[in-house]
């Protein structure tokens, strides 16, 4: 199980850990089972970056850095799928063309445009947080941001084949998730969620779900599948939607919830 933990870490964040001996695909799907620990990792990384930023800076350029701290500990990896499953969805008409597209190493015009506005909807979302939430609140949605990203990509590893004929990264995952890898990465999820937001937290985690749900069914049409690329593409638009859904939830209860 701990070598499990550091293969996700490693995988998913810039944390220089050394396994020894090589991972088979097995092992690498095995480790989907922590990606919510990652997550939590991450999570902590950004409590910490928002308080010390707080201290330091305006509220504004607080909140930016807090996003790239975000962006800076997993590389950016995420984010190069987002573009280029955006870039594949809009260039292709057939499953194939959308898959080539999609390995194109370039970023096209409209996956520059969707990164950048993905990006403004992160920032304007954390700020606006900052700004309405308690410090202590605001802290358990920043700590669970990355902790619902990494575990939306487990069920739709979980659900949904591998797209491509050929090997990748993805397919381990596709091929190699199993009903324990999905049940022990939803019970850490669902158990971070609870503890810090109690039953909004479940709320929360249930509407991350269905979307999940509903985006691998989409590209299960679109694809025949998912790619390592859609993996990172679902667990950015898993951090706005969870993000949307506290902006709302917020704003509802300030009307009489």
């Amino acid at each position: 199980m701990i070598k499990s933990f550091l293969l996700a870490l490693q995988l998913l964040t810039i944390i220089p850990i050394k396994i020894k001996g090589n991972a088979d695909e097995r092992e690498l799907g095995r480790s989907t089972a922590f990606f919510p620990l990652v997550g939590a990792v991450q999570g902590i990384i950004l409590v910490g970056a928002n308080l010390l930023f707080s201290i330091f800076l305006p509220q504004d350029i607080a909140s930016a850095l807090v996003l790239v701290v975000l962006i800076l500990t997993n590389g950016g990896f995420h984010l190069d799928g987002f573009a280029d499953t955006i870039d594949g969805l809009a260039g292709g008409s057939t499953k194939e063309e959308r898959l080539n597209i999609m390995k194109d190493s370039r970023i096209g015009a409209i996956g520059v445009v969707a990164l950048v506005l993905l990006l403004l909807v992160k920032f304007l979302c954390i700020n606006f947080l900052t700004s309405h939430l308690s410090p202590l609140t605001f802290s358990y949605i920043l700590f669970l941001l990355p902790v619902i990203g990494r575990w939306s990509m487990v069920p739709m590893a979980y659900w949904a084949d591998y797209a491509r004929p050929n090997g990748g990264l993805g397919k381990a995952f596709a091929e190699h998730t199993r009903l324990r890898e999905f049940l022990i990465a939803t019970a850490f999820m669902l158990f971070f969620s609870a503890i810090l937001l109690g039953w909004r937290g479940l709320i929360y985690s249930g509407i991350i779900f269905i979307a999940v749900y509903t985006i691998t069914l989409f590209f299960k049409r679109k694809l025949g599948g998912v790619t390592g690329d859609v993996l990172g593409f679902q667990s950015e638009i898993s951090e706005a939607v969870f993000l949307i859904c506290v902006i709302i939830f917020f704003n509802l209860c300030n009307q009489g919830c």
